[in-house]
């Protein structure tokens, strides 16, 4: 897929996504319970966007397919591409990148990141350029967001079982310990900097992901609602985290549905609870060039989303992603 399509694609979403949305009333479908895990588990469903995981980007960029099926008998994918310096004399780092939900991992194409894989500084070491890229693709399932969004391609942060003992682990997090120890035997990785990244959906469950697995050096994310207590969720957790990794937060000060404010209430909620982890959270002008100080309370509301949040949402930072480069640099496993 072409990042002309891609962009033709995220666009069109603009003016489908101009709902409303409040938790009193907004309806997800099967808003089961579970009393441990916050939700259960997102049934799957059979969408237009599902159709979008079939074609992907792996073999154009050089890249490495793997395929896994998961414990609900799903068939589940990710694509690795390394570039050609990667060994195990010189390994390097890993970014595992998560999609936002409604589109495939090929989205990665409308950042500016896949162009930095053999030049990225990530190591500190000009000896070791560069980094693997590793691209799980998540499933067709409900979500708790509102309309379109309520069904697709996403990720299911909203059932927070990550108890690796559990024969009912969420199967996504399953996914992912999958394909990060396929990376890893593939050869050429550096054990100490295996970083995650992700947009909106997808960066609220590397934040999750990262926060309760071992060996994780750091996360730097874009836009992440809070995985934990989102606005649209029916069933709130408290935070919860069985690893200090590092995590840096980007959000645009004005965002759809409240994002920057709950993300907010999460990185405060994260210090209060936890105060030796290492947080940097970072809030964007409506240019994405410039840091501000505080939510725009101009786009909070739940009734109103105003069409510069959401254009905001669907524009990767691309003046930013040195800077979560940086913080991944500066946080390898201790």
């Amino acid at each position: 897929m072409k990042k002309p399509l891609i962009l033709l694609c995220l666009f069109s979403l603009i003016s489908a996504c101009g709902g409303t949305s409040t938790k009193s009333n907004l309806q997800p479908a099967s808003p089961s319970v579970n009393a441990d895990y916050g939700n259960s588990p997102r049934p799957s469903t059979t969408s237009p966007t599902g159709l979008l995981l079939i074609a992907n980007l792996c073999i154009a960029e050089g890249g490495t397919q793997f395929d896994w099926t998961d414990a609900n008998g799903e068939a589940r994918n990710a694509c690795l591409i390394k570039p050609a310096t990667a060994s195990d004399d010189i390994p390097l780092p890993l970014v595992v990148w998560l999609h936002p939900s409604l589109f495939p991992p090929d989205v990665i194409l409308t950042t500016n990141i896949l162009e930095q894989i053999s030049t990225a500084d990530l190591t500190g070491d000009p000896e070791r350029p560069g980094f693997a890229l590793l691209l799980p693709a998540g499933r067709d399932t409900e979500h708790f967001y509102p309309a379109p969004d309520d069904t697709g391609i996403g990720w299911d942060n909203w059932y927070r079982n990550l108890d690796r003992s559990s024969p009912d682990l969420n199967v996504d997090v399953a996914a992912i310990d999958h394909f990060i120890a396929e990376a890893k035997n593939s050869g050429g990785i550096d054990d100490q900097r295996i970083y995650l990244s992700g947009w909106s959906n997808g960066a609220a469950m590397a934040i999750m992901y990262s926060l309760n697995t071992p060996d994780i050096a750091a996360a730097a994310v874009y836009s992440a609602p809070n995985p934990y207590d989102d606005n649209t969720d029916p069933n709130p957790q408290i935070p919860f985290a069985s690893e200090l990794t590092p995590i840096y937060g980007l959000n645009n000060s004005c965002d759809v549905i409240g994002i920057c404010y709950s993300s907010s209430k999460l990185h405060a909620d994260l210090a209060a609870r936890y105060p030796e982890l290492v947080q940097q959270h970072v809030l964007v002008d409506d240019l994405q060039l410039n840091e501000v100080q505080a939510c725009n309370a101009l786009c909070a509301s739940e009734d109103n989303l105003l069409s510069i949040g959401l254009v905001n949402h669907v524009r990767w930072p691309l003046a930013f992603t040195s800077d979560m480069f940086r913080f991944m640099r500066e946080n390898p496993l201790k």
